[in-house]
Order: structure tokens, then C-alpha cells, then sequence
């Protein structure tokens, strides 16, 4: 009986001590789906509280999961605007241009895959040039 209240006893203290370990977490890159931006973010520690900035709603993942903040936001990026993410062997996401935009779409910096409308795709060259001259020479 000894036996058995001294392993819970111990069970119990092992259990609070992982669960106290870290209640801030570790640091993350988190995402503001609105303005489409990335940043590190780190909630710190009890004496050392840093709040969460406002609308950034979304967790990319941890740092250690990206090789940069500049990764991490493409990450982001190309999955929130339904890209396809490139992988290597290991499957990481590769370093630099890591999205594939749907068919239709374009790689965009700022926004990630942005598609184009049916009406930018037919316009090709000479419609373009016969728009132009017929601005400048017929309704004008």
C-alpha cells in the first residue's frame, strides 16, 4: 500500500511539473489574415507577459519549424490563398519560392495566389493596342 501511494504521489508531482513546465509556449509565428501579414511572437513568461497583438488570429507554426519569419509568411501565404506548398526529400517546405499557384493564378508577395478574372486572361496584345487607339482617336 506504501508502495502504491508513493508512485502515485510521484506520478501526480511529475504530471503538474510538465504541465507548469511552459504555460506561455514556446515562440511562434502568427499571421493577421486581414492585412495578410506575419510576425514572431513570443507570450513570454509569468513576470514577463507580452499580449498577443491585436487581429493576428492565425498560428503559422513554431520557429523552429522554418528556417526564417520570411518562410514562415510565404508559408502562410500560399496556404491561406489555397496555393500548394513546393516540399523537398524530408518533407520541409523548401527555402525560397515554396508555393504553386493554382491554375489561372499568380504568385503575388504581398497577397499570396491571386487569381485572374477570364476577361485579363483572353485580353491579349493586339486587343490591348486596339483599346488604346481607339480611346485616343475615337472617343477622344
Amino acid at each position: 500500500m506504501r508502495k502504491l501511494s508513493f508512485i502515485l504521489i510521484l506520478f501526480s508531482l511529475l504530471i503538474s511539473a510538465v504541465a507548469n513546465a511552459q504555460p506561455f509556449g514556446p515562440p511562434l509565428y502568427i499571421a493577421d489574415p486581414v492585412a495578410m501579414k506575419c510576425r514572431y511572437y513570443f507570450a513570454g513568461n509569468e513576470k514577463h507577459f507580452n499580449p498577443r497583438p491585436e487581429n493576428y488570429t492565425i498560428n503559422i507554426g513554431y520557429t523552429t519549424d522554418f528556417k526564417s519569419e520570411a518562410q514562415a509568411c510565404e508559408f502562410f501565404r500560399c496556404v491561406y490563398t489555397n496555393g500548394t506548398v513546393i516540399v523537398d526529400q524530408d518533407k520541409k517546405p523548401i527555402e525560397t519560392n515554396l508555393c504553386f499557384c493554382r491554375e489561372n493564378g499568380y504568385w503575388n508577395n504581398e497577397t499570396g495566389c491571386v487569381r485572374l478574372n477570364q476577361e485579363q486572361k483572353k485580353e491579349g496584345f493586339f486587343s490591348r493596342l486596339f483599346k488604346g487607339w481607339k480611346k485616343s482617336f475615337c472617343e477622344g
